[in-house]
Formats: C-alpha cells, sequence, structure tokens
C-alpha cells in the first residue's frame, strides 16, 4: 500500500490529500471559475463562494507539474486525475485556470449547469503573469536575456509563458502569452452557452455588486456580506502602476496588438 501512495502521491507532503480524498466523494455539479493565469480568477471564485455561503477550492494543487504535462499527453486520464483529487473535486465552487485547457475534459465527465469565464485586458494580464515571476516585458529572448531568472523560475509558471507544449505559436515570450490569451477567448466563444463571462475590469469597478450579480445569474443565495473582504489579496499582486509602453517597448506591444487586437476590440479594450 505504502509503495502505491508513493508512486501515485509525493510523501509525506501529499499524505495529508490522500487521507482528505478518502473522506470525500467528488461533487459532479460544481460552479467552475476558469481563464487566464492572473485575470481575477482566485478573487472572484473566493468571493462568489463566500457571499453564497459555499465551499471552495482556490487552485487546484494536484494540477501542478509534472501532473498537468501528463493530462494533455494522455499519460494520465482525466478520470484518474479527479479521482486523484477527490477533496478538491467535492467543492461546489472549483477555480483554476489551468483546467480552462482541459474544457472538454470537463464537460465530459461533469454536468455543471453554469460555469464563470474570467477575461482581462492582454496587456495587464500579460504584465502580471511576468510580474509574477519578476521578468520584464521588453525583451525579444527571456531564455537568453534572463537566461539564470527563467532556468529557476518555477516550472508551473514556465508552462503558463511558454505555452507551447499546448501547441500554441510565437516567436517569443510575449508571442506566445498573447496567443494563449487568445487561446482563453476561443474557449470561451466555443462554449459560449455553459459561462457567465466576467470582464475583470468590471469586477475591479464595483466589487460586491458584481459578486452579487453573478450569484443571482447562477441561481445562488446571497447569504454573507463580503464588503469588508473584496480587498483581500487573494494571489501576489502585480505592479498595476507602470506605465504599459515602458514595461514591454514598442516592439513587444506590437506584437500583442497584432495577435490580440481583433478581439480586444471585440471586448471593448483598447489598443496602445
Amino acid at each position: 500500500m505504502r509503495k502505491f501512495l508513493r508512486k501515485v502521491y509525493h510523501l509525506p507532503r501529499d499524505i495529508k490529500r490522500y487521507r482528505l480524498n478518502q473522506k470525500y466523494d467528488i461533487n459532479l455539479s460544481p460552479i467552475f471559475v476558469l481563464g487566464n493565469q492572473k485575470s481575477g480568477t482566485s478573487a472572484i471564485g473566493a468571493l462568489l463562494a463566500e457571499i453564497a455561503d459555499k465551499t471552495v477550492t482556490i487552485d487546484l494543487l494536484g494540477i501542478y507539474e509534472p501532473t498537468q504535462s501528463k493530462l494533455h499527453q494522455g499519460q494520465i486520464s482525466f478520470k484518474e486525475f479527479v479521482e486523484r483529487n477527490k477533496y478538491d473535486f467535492s467543492r461546489e465552487v472549483i477555480k483554476e485556470p489551468s483546467l480552462t485547457f482541459l474544457y472538454d475534459e470537463i464537460k465530459s465527465y461533469f454536468n455543471s449547469p453554469k460555469n464563470v469565464f474570467i477575461i482581462r485586458n492582454p496587456y495587464d494580464n500579460i504584465r502580471s503573469i511576468l510580474n509574477r515571476v519578476d521578468i520584464p516585458g521588453n525583451v525579444d529572448n527571456i531564455s537568453a536575456d534572463y537566461k539564470e531568472k527563467w532556468n529557476h523560475a518555477n516550472e508551473n509558471w514556465k508552462k503558463v509563458i511558454d505555452s507551447r507544449w499546448l501547441g500554441i505559436n510565437g516567436e517569443n515570450y510575449i508571442e506566445w502569452m498573447s496567443y494563449r490569451w487568445l487561446r482563453c477567448i476561443e474557449i470561451y466563444e466555443q462554449n459560449k452557452d455553459d459561462f457567465i463571462l466576467i470582464k475583470y475590469e468590471d469586477f475591479k469597478r464595483d466589487k460586491v455588486n458584481s459578486i452579487k450579480q453573478l450569484a443571482k445569474e447562477l441561481n445562488l443565495p446571497i447569504v454573507n456580506d463580503i464588503s469588508d473582504k473584496v480587498d483581500i489579496q487573494y494571489q501576489p499582486a502585480g505592479n498595476r502602476s507602470v506605465n504599459k509602453l515602458d514595461f514591454f517597448g514598442e516592439r513587444n506591444i506590437e506584437r500583442i496588438n497584432n495577435i490580440c487586437e481583433e478581439k480586444m476590440k471585440e471586448y471593448d479594450y483598447k489598443l496602445l
């Protein structure tokens, strides 16, 4: 038995999670909160669960590398993955951006009546991701110009920045992330009837009422006052004060615009 646990879980860190999994059943109708990383999914997912007094998963630790890559390569089935993470999948609200790119599998396994999709201006979204790993946005070759920092970056965040493993194209790291942003939009649009769409910028303007409206659209009760919780930092914040042109430089701004312009206009995001 212990040999089996070592194969499936990383002892001793995950033995607690293994034991939790034995106590919980999978919730087949949760509300998934999806979107790209650093688009506000943590705050919106946490506040939605709080206002409706629902259980919540904020970040599914079981999908961290190398599991995510194995899922996409078919080395682990989605069913096996869910069963390995019963506790996290027992919650009523499940926020995990990495599941965005496994939405076909979610649809096949779960029967959620309605989910939530978050989008954010790509300039801010990409900048916030790079802030997370302390890498600038104005170079051409990230692995050459910031080799040491890139080599020591967290593997999960490296997968967010370099999305070529998802079949995403691009000549440099800004293009990879721009195409990743575009892929998120495509996933939403291909499954539009499954989602309630929230723009992060609209949420920021009126957090309490945005969450109240979202709860109503999901037919969830409004149980708790969240007014004293809307400014809790659920994830490390990026540097919002930086000038975007300074942060990216003209060449990389041009890269974002070339890739994202059409969808930015559709979703009322202004080009720089």
